[in-house]
């Protein structure tokens, strides 16, 4: 309540305000925010992504990625200490005017639900055709959403904070993951190098940037850290933890698996930890892929699914977007279960369509927004 009437109080005569959230998250909270959320759904799916393209040179593809990701990130933060009181719903507006900064508004909202959606099809898919197949798919659906729900009705200060509870759990599994793992490495697997030349390692970049292009979404957390100066960093240091685990997954898949196996697996890493078998008594640990996956996943959705209730909140002129959050989430579900009636389908739509798709907001709109600002600033300064 005193976060309502201090925004009440200080709001402009005719000019809407909303109220951002319950409280602020640190720098520290932030780069776990954007290194699980980069993370996401990726950990699963970028080595066979990449493999696909470019074969036992993958993991030359990831590598290319962190250079991608450092100058992706320095787009966000660009356009984000422009305005760093304002979410990118706010200052579209301020920069392409009323009218059309709306329109790039819900283009931004539909592009962080459509995300959410497939994202949650993702794991009802994996818990029903890996974990639990005989469960039907609604239900996973349904229990995974109510959790995405609470979460947002928290606050980003509070999922925030889960999210620093959950880094360590994560942090421990990927490297136990790893360890374990290794002895199984064979480094002829990515032999011969550049074999077909850097078309195919283009290739498989250009799917593994389809990945890093949804961090724009964080641009609407950006405003919630206490210091703009020390979020930008967290922001660089995000993408860098990113790309490192990235590359290591994809590399790892590579070494052990082979580039021909990788490709024909819909969930390689998770394959990785079946594998895994030490003195015949620590095997079968594909459970520790699983919990990754769901520590990922969560914050993934959460951010998304939080950015869109607050994007549609400030356009309809609403005060608190929570009162959004119970329709958007049987929305959710519904949209969920449309986007993916076949496996075949959802894997062409991913390695083909996604991409382009993601490039339009993560990449497109970003630069015309910091474009079009700079103009009418230089203009205003003239």
């Amino acid at each position: 309540m005193e976060l309502w009437n201090e925004a009440v109080a200080n709001s402009e005569a005719g000019e809407r305000e909303e109220l951002i959230d319950n409280g602020h998250i640190s720098a520290r909270q932030f780069m776990i925010l954007v290194t699980l959320f980069a993370i996401g759904d990726a950990i699963l799916y970028v080595p066979s992504l990449t493999a696909t393209a470019a074969k036992q040179d993958a993991w030359i593809s990831a590598l290319i990625g962190w250079g991608e990701g450092f100058l992706l990130t320095y787009l966000y933060i660009s356009l984000s200490m422009r305005y760093p009181n304002k979410s990118i719903f706010q200052y579209s507006e301020d920069i392409l005017g009323k009218w059309m900064g709306k329109v790039v508004a819900i283009l931004f909202i539909t592009y962080f639900f459509i995300d959410a959606s497939l994202m949650l099809m993702e794991i009802g898919d994996f818990v029903t055709t890996q974990i639990m197949q005989e469960t039907p798919i609604e239900i996973i659906l349904v229990l995974f959403t109510v959790i995405i729900v609470m979460g947002v009705r928290s606050g980003a200060e509070v999922f925030s904070r889960v999210s620093e509870l959950l880094f360590p759990y994560f942090l421990l599994l990927f490297f136990v993951l790893i360890v374990f793992i290794s002895p199984q490495i064979k480094i002829e697997n990515v032999k011969p190098v550049f074999a077909h030349g850097m078309a195919p390692v283009f290739g498989g970049n250009f799917r593994y940037m389809g990945y890093l292009l949804e961090t724009v979404i964080l641009i609407v957390m950006f405003p919630l850290v206490k210091r703009p100066a020390r979020a930008a960093k967290a922001y660089i240091l995000g993408s860098l933890f990113t790309n490192f685990f990235l590359s290591v997954i994809t590399a790892v898949a590579i070494l052990v698996l082979g580039a021909d196996i990788t490709v024909l697996l819909a969930y390689p890493s998770y394959t990785l930890a079946q594998k895994i078998s030490i003195g015949n008594f620590f095997e079968r640990i594909e459970v520790l892929m699983a919990v990754i996956w769901f520590i990922t996943l969560f914050v993934k959705i959460t951010i998304c699914f939080y950015a869109t209730s607050r994007g549609i909140a400030y356009t309809l002129g609403l005060r608190d977007y929570r009162q959004l959050t119970f329709p958007l989430g049987m929305i959710m579900i519904v949209v969920a279960l449309a986007t993916m009636p076949n496996r075949p389908y959802f894997d062409n739509f991913v390695s083909e369509i996604w991409m382009p798709y993601s490039l339009t907001y993560g990449l497109f709109l970003p630069i015309l927004l910091l474009s079009v600002g700079a103009l009418r600033r230089k203009k205003t300064v003239c």
